[in-house]
């Protein structure tokens, strides 16, 4: 076995500090959302206020998707697709999110009045 010296044990304390820290000043906070995006197919979106609290029915190509806007999150509650992976995905918060359902052609984007800055733009 490695015996460990003081300046070993030095080093890996600093280490274990240095993750929280790096993780605090590289994690920032998402734009606040002001509002979700609803496109079904290739007709105009529609928008909507993420304050409200309401289910939208929405007609897309296999039937309807039901879609609940509550507490500044949406989720799809209900939709007529085999997988259901658009309901499995949950609720959703944080603006640039998006939520679709491929086989029912209908899509959810968050929206926030300022784009949040991330690790893709340049």
């Amino acid at each position: 076995m490695i015996e460990m010296k003081p300046g070993d044990w030095l080093v890996l304390i600093f280490s274990l500090l240095l993750i929280p820290l790096s993780w605090s000043l590289i994690d920032h906070p998402s734009a606040e959302t002001s509002a979700i995006e609803i496109t079904v197919a290739d007709a105009s979106p529609t928008t909507y206020s993420i304050k409200q609290q309401t289910q939208i029915n929405v007609a897309g190509e296999l039937g309807h998707s039901v879609i609940e806007i509550r507490d500044g999150k949406v989720r799809f509650t209900n939709s007529p697709c085999s997988g259901k992976v658009c309901i499995l995905s949950g609720w959703h918060q944080h603006s640039g999110d998006h939520i679709v359902c491929l086989p029912n052609r209908v899509s959810i984007s968050l929206l926030a009045e300022q784009d949040r800055f991330d690790g893709i733009n340049f």
